[in-house]
């Protein structure tokens, strides 16, 4: 398994949930959506925001979540 060493801390004042890449994945698969070289691109990049400090904020998580469902 692998961890990267976060460099600063990090502040959380919203609800969030973390699960490993591989949970993530089979919660994709099991919603119905395939893994393609773009997805992967897009956790890749994710992981390395995240890493950075930058973070999606709530409001558009569910914003974005409305959008999937509606």
């Amino acid at each position: 398994m692998h961890y990267d060493t976060l460099i600063k801390p990090i502040s959380i004042d919203q609800p969030m949930v973390i699960i490993p890449t591989e949970e993530y994945k089979l919660l994709l698969k099991e919603a119905g959506f395939v893994s393609t070289p773009i997805l992967d691109r897009e956790i890749t990049a994710a992981r390395r925001r995240f890493k950075n400090g930058k973070t999606v904020s709530w409001n558009s998580l569910k914003n974005g979540f409305k959008k999937i469902h509606h």
